[in-house]
C-alpha cells in the first residue's frame, strides 16, 4: 500500500506557532525584564512591539489547528492519555535532572507540581487543552446539529462574551481570564469547526489577502502599543478581537498552501516537547536569565537581531532535547518500525 502523503501546510504552521511562543516567552521573561523597552530608540521599541504582536497568535493558531481536525475525527481517549503521559515524563525528567545537578530548591511544592503537571496546571496550556480534548466529542455533536445560520449566531454570541465584553466590564465570573481559559479554547474550537464545515467563502479568498491582513493588523496594533495608551493590555490578550482576527488570518493563509516537506512533518512531531521543556517552572526563569547574560546588550542596533536569533537557538536546542526524550518514550515503536522495514527490504 502506498504511503499516505501528509501536506505540510498546517504542520509548518504548528512549528511556526511554537517558535512564536518561544519568542513571546523570551520577550516576557527575559528581554523586557532586563531591558527598559521605553528607553530604546523608537525604531527598536516599535520592532519589539511588532514582533510581540505577531507572535502572540501562537497559542490561538495551535488550538485552531487542533479544532480543525478534531471536529471531523473520531474521538480516542488514548490520545488524551498520551499527552498526559508525555507531559508527566517531561516534567519528571526535568525535575530529576535539575535535582541531580542541585539546581532546584528541593521543596515539596516543586516536587508535587512536577509529578502532577496536568492536574495542578503546571503547564496551563496542557491542562486546558486536555479538558478541551475530552469535551470535543460533545462539542462536535453541537457543531453537527446546528444549521449554518444558527452556527453563525452562536459564534457571534460567543465572540461577544469571550472577546468584546471585556472592554466594557470585567468578566471574572465567566472565566474568560484574558484567554487563559477553557472558555476561550471552546470559542476557538467552534471557530475552527465553522471553517471546516462552512468556510467555503473564506477559503475562496487569496492567501495574499490573509497574509496582508495579519501583517497590517500587527503593524497597527504595534503602533498603538508604542503610544502607551491604557487600552493596549486588553488588545494584547489571547481573546482580544484583534488577536483573534490575526490568528484567523494566519490560519487561513496556511490553509491555502499546498506543499509536502518531510523535514517539516518530522519536526512538527516534536514541537510540543519544546513547550514542555522551556515552560517548566524550574526551567523558565533560569533559562531566560542565562540567555540575557549571553546577549550583548551594549550595542542597541543589534538587540532585536539578537532577540530573534537567541529565541530560534533556544527553540533548536529544546527541539533536540525533545527528540531525545520522545525517542526514549517511543523506543518500542521505533524498534518495531525498524524490524518491519528490514522485513520489507528482505521481501523485496
Amino acid at each position: 500500500m502506498a504511503e499516505k502523503i501528509r501536506l505540510s501546510n498546517f504542520e509548518s504552521l504548528r512549528v511556526l506557532s511554537m517558535v512564536m511562543i518561544v519568542l513571546l516567552h523570551f520577550g516576557t521573561y527575559g528581554f523586557s525584564k532586563y531591558i527598559a523597552i521605553s528607553e530604546l530608540s523608537t525604531v527598536n521599541q516599535y520592532l519589539f512591539h511588532f514582533i510581540k504582536v505577531l507572535c502572540i497568535v501562537g497559542v490561538n493558531v495551535y488550538v485552531l489547528i487542533s479544532g480543525y481536525f478534531l471536529c471531523k475525527s473520531q474521538f480516542k481517549m488514548s490520545k488524551a492519555f498520551r499527552v498526559v503521559r508525555e507531559t508527566f515524563i517531561f516534567s519528571v525528567l526535568i525535575f530529576a535532572g535539575l535535582t541531580v545537578l542541585q539546581l532546584t530548591d528541593g521543596s515539596y511544592t516543586s516536587f508535587i507540581r512536577s509529578v502532577f503537571p496536568v492536574y495542578l496546571s503546571t503547564y496551563w496550556f496542557i491542562t486546558v487543552y486536555i479538558v478541551l480534548f475530552i469535551l470535543s466529542p460533545y462539542l462536535n455533536i453541537l457543531i453537527n446539529q446546528l444549521s449554518k445560520k444558527d452556527y453563525g449566531k452562536f459564534l457571534f454570541l460567543l465572540f461577544m462574551i469571550n472577546c468584546v465584553w471585556q472592554f466594557f466590564h470585567p468578566l471574572g465570573s465567566f472565566g474568560v481570564n484574558g484567554g487563559y481559559s477553557i472558555v476561550h479554547f471552546i470559542f476557538l474550537y467552534f471557530v475552527a469547526g465553522y471553517l471546516r464545515h462552512y468556510g467555503q467563502y473564506l477559503s475562496s479568498l487569496s492567501k495574499h489577502y490573509y497574509l496582508s491582513v495579519y501583517i497590517l493588523l500587527g503593524a497597527v496594533t504595534a503602533m498603538v502599543l508604542l503610544q502607551s495608551w491604557e487600552i493596549p493590555f486588553k488588545l494584547l490578550s489571547y481573546n482580544s478581537p484583534v488577536i483573534v482576527a490575526m490568528s484567523l488570518a494566519l490560519f487561513l493563509f496556511f490553509s491555502k498552501l499546498t506543499f509536502v516537506s518531510r523535514p517539516i512533518n518530522f519536526i512538527s512531531g516534536y514541537v510540543l516537547g519544546v513547550y514542555l521543556i522551556h515552560e517548566h517552572p524550574l526551567i523558565r526563569q533560569r533559562l531566560w536569565n542565562h540567555v540575557m547574560e549571553w546577549m550583548s546588550t551594549g550595542n542597541e542596533s543589534l538587540l532585536i537581531v539578537q532577540y530573534l536569533l537567541y529565541a530560534v537557538l533556544v527553540f533548536g536546542i529544546c527541539l533536540g532535547i525533545s527528540y531525545v526524550i520522545y525517542s526514549m518514550i517511543n523506543y518500542k515503536a521505533l524498534l518495531k518500525k525498524k524490524d518491519l522495514d528490514k522485513k520489507v527490504k528482505m521481501a523485496g
